[in-house]
């Protein structure tokens, strides 16, 4: 009964066209004419159901890139089997009071310089794009407190991720996170022209939304995570907020403007994250650099802050406080007021006041 009212309703849109028509209720067969009205009757339908098409497609590809689909156990046992030991690939292996490390991979060419845009607005977070084979691109997040890179599953593959260990594959699952990565290598890792070659990742055994990784970044989800294992190679890596992109240097040590400079603060070397010794409210702390993250300050339990301290010459007040993932950090709302340079090889970072248009 519901589509014969469906099908009448439309059949009396269509009778204000002027179109005549010949109905068999009972099977619902619609019989034209002429073959003029019977095309006039197909772009009529083609119109009214292409948007309602569109909009369900639409609905249903944001749908399936929020979800988290974990891999089937088909596909996850026959990456596993592939895999390497880490020795074939120039990977040295030590021990360490937190298990086997591999190290070695990850060699950045020389004399490069990029400059990519931040694919995240309001505030601005650096979200760039991967470059693949054949031009293609994928949204990947720089999270300076990630200690380690991840990838989702098939996104990692299509980069051509292999499995490394000895005799099996060393896998690891972040705190509160119940997918599994697997520690991979892919051949090259590259924003624009700067590459990034055999970089060792997590391979996620999951495609779709990256759980806590992908730090609450919906639009364009990130189909990756390069973490501070991979940043903290780079010579420099500067955010420049007023144009809304982030530039990365293999080389180039970086200079700040005298006249521009606020204050230099010095990385906490083996912190595993882009750290700093700053001070709450008097009180020497660990502060995480975080640009990330979207939040002025973050602390354990968002317990409230009056002044933040950076180096001899920068103290803020009156800042906003959020729920932190982790230790206290100062995010992107609050970093977006500098011109940031964070420089790992020196182990500073360079606080700066955004020049004005008039001065650039």
């Amino acid at each position: 009964m519901k589509r014969e009212n469906t099908l009448k309703s439309l059949l009396q849109n269509l009778n204000k066209e002027n179109v005549s028509l010949r109905v068999n209720v009972a099977t619902l067969n619609v019989v034209p004419l002429t073959r003029r009205k019977a095309a006039f009757l197909q772009e009529t339908l083609k119109a009214a159901l292409l948007p309602v098409a569109a909009l369900l497609l639409s609905a249903a590809c944001k749908t399936t890139e929020m979800e988290i689909r974990p891999v089937s156990w088909q596909r996850q046992s026959a990456y596993l089997a592939k895999v390497r030991d880490p020795r074939i690939y120039g990977l040295s292996i030590y021990q360490t009071p937190g298990g086997i490390e591999y190290r070695g991979g990850g060699r950045l060419h020389p004399n490069q310089v990029e400059a990519r845009p931040m694919g995240i607005k309001e505030p601005l977070r650096p979200v760039v794009m991967l470059t693949g084979n054949f031009g293609i691109e994928w949204p990947v997040l720089l999270d300076f407190t990630a200690s380690k890179s991840w990838f989702e599953f098939s996104t990692a593959q299509k980069l051509g991720a292999k499995p490394v260990g000895e005799r099996k594959a060393k896998m690891a699952r972040l705190p509160g996170e119940e997918i599994a990565g697997c520690l991979s290598i892919i051949p090259s890792l590259r924003l624009g022209q700067l590459h990034i070659s055999s970089p060792l990742i997590y391979v996620r055994l999951a495609d779709g939304q990256l759980g806590t990784l992908a730090r609450g970044i919906e639009k364009p989800g990130p189909k990756g995570v390069v973490g501070w294992d991979l940043l903290k190679k780079f010579e420099q890596i500067q955010f420049d907020y007023s144009g809304a992109k982030v530039l990365l240097a293999t080389d180039a040590a970086y200079t700040p403007n005298p006249g521009q400079l606020i204050t230099a603060v010095p990385l906490v070397k083996h912190a595993g994250a882009c750290a700093v010794r700053g001070s709450i409210d008097g009180k020497e702390t660990l502060i995480l650099i975080d640009p990330a993250g979207d939040f002025e300050v973050a602390t354990d339990g968002a317990t409230p802050v009056s002044t933040i301290g950076l180096g001899e010459q920068l103290a803020i007040a009156g800042v906003a406080v959020s729920e932190s993932p982790g230790g206290v950090r100062i995010g992107a709302r609050l970093l977006q007021d500098y011109k940031l340079t964070v420089c790992p090889r020196e182990g500073i970072i360079y606080f700066e006041r955004p020049l004005r248009e008039e001065e650039e």
